[in-house]
């Protein structure tokens, strides 16, 4: 399990893997992973879409999260079903495959 950081330090992390991504499937990936969708999570503010962004516990630049929102759709798009890459029925107890 990869231990949480503040939100600053998670974005000077992402920032500097930006320029030289780890390896994919590494420890260090999945750590980049983790702080991109906390870097995200916390670039968005409580109270909504139509809130101000400086509201957002760490407000960042609309180009950067626009940036960053597309690298997090391209590691996702690998995997559709999240942290399960089963799928969703071994998560629901039953067995998908066909017999």
């Amino acid at each position: 399990m990869t231990n949480l950081v503040d939100a600053e330090t998670a974005l000077e992390e992402v920032l500097a893997l930006l320029e030289t991504p780890p390896q994919p499937g590494s420890p260090e990936d999945e750590r980049f992973g983790v702080m991109l969708r906390q870097v995200l999570a916390a670039s968005i503010s409580d109270d909504g879409e139509d809130a101000d962004e400086a509201d957002a516990v760490l407000p960042i630049d609309n180009s950067l999260r626009q940036r960053l929102e597309a690298l997090a759709r391209r590691r996702d798009a690998a995997n559709p079903f999240g942290e399960n890459p089963n799928g969703l029925g071994p998560t629901l107890g039953m067995d998908i495959r066909r017999s």
